[in-house]
C-alpha cells in the first residue's frame, strides 16, 4: 500500500505542477483505493488557514539558521517552492516585484532541495527571498499540497491568507496575474498597519 500512495503523490504534486487545479481519483474496484480519493481543493495545507505557522529552525542557503520566532513583528510572505516546477518559475518575477514594493515585510521561501540545486537555480533565475533549504520534514508537516503554495502571515505569525498557484487560463493570463500579486500586496499592505 505504502508504494501505491508514493506513486499517487508523486502523480499529485506532478499533476498539479503542470498546471491542473483539480484532481479526483476514484475505483470502485479496489476497496483500499478510496483512501487516495484526492481533491485538490481539500488539500491539507488549508487546514492550518487562521492557526499560528508551524514553529522551525530551518538552514538558509547560506548556513545560517533561521528560527521561525524571528519573524515575529513583521507580516510574512512564505513560498513553497523547487526549481522543477514550471508554476513556481512562473510567479517567481511577480513574487520580486511584490517583494521589490513593500518594506518591512519578510519573503521567505522554503524547499526540499539542498544547496547545491537551489545555488544552480539561482545562478539562472532570480528569486529575492531568504531561501531555506533541505526542509522536507518541515514541508511533511502540512500534508501533502500542490506547489507553489504561498502563505499570508500575520505580524504573529498566524496564516491568514493561502495562495495557490496562478490559474492557466491563457485567455486572462494578464488579468489572473494582477489579480494574485493585487492579493498579496493588498493583504501584506494592510498587516503592516499598526
Amino acid at each position: 500500500m505504502s508504494k501505491i500512495q508514493d506513486i499517487i503523490t508523486l502523480l499529485v504534486i506532478s499533476i498539479n505542477c503542470f498546471g491542473f487545479a483539480q484532481i479526483e481519483m476514484d475505483s470502485a474496484n479496489v476497496d483500499q483505493m478510496d483512501i487516495l480519493k484526492i481533491s485538490v481543493d481539500k488539500e491539507a495545507i488549508y487546514e492550518f488557514q487562521g492557526k499560528e505557522l508551524p514553529e522551525f529552525k530551518l538552514v538558509t542557503i547560506n548556513g545560517d539558521i533561521l528560527n521561525s520566532n524571528s519573524l515575529k513583528g513583521k507580516p510574512t510572505l512564505v513560498n513553497f517552492w523547487f526549481d522543477s516546477c514550471a508554476p513556481c518559475i512562473e510567479e517567481m518575477p511577480i513574487l520580486n516585484e511584490i517583494r521589490s514594493n513593500l518594506i518591512d515585510v519578510n519573503f521567505i521561501a522554503i524547499t526540499f532541495q539542498d544547496k547545491n540545486q537551489v545555488s544552480k537555480f539561482l545562478e539562472r533565475k532570480e528569486f529575492n527571498f531568504i531561501h531555506l533549504i533541505e526542509a522536507k520534514d518541515y514541508i511533511k508537516k502540512f500534508g501533502l499540497f500542490g506547489y507553489p503554495k504561498s502563505l499570508i502571515l500575520d505580524k504573529n505569525l498566524v496564516i491568514v491568507g493561502i495562495e495557490k498557484m496562478i490559474p492557466k487560463d491563457t485567455s486572462n493570463k494578464k488579468k489572473n496575474i494582477e489579480l494574485f500579486k493585487n492579493r498579496i500586496l493588498k493583504t501584506l499592505t494592510e498587516l503592516k498597519q499598526p
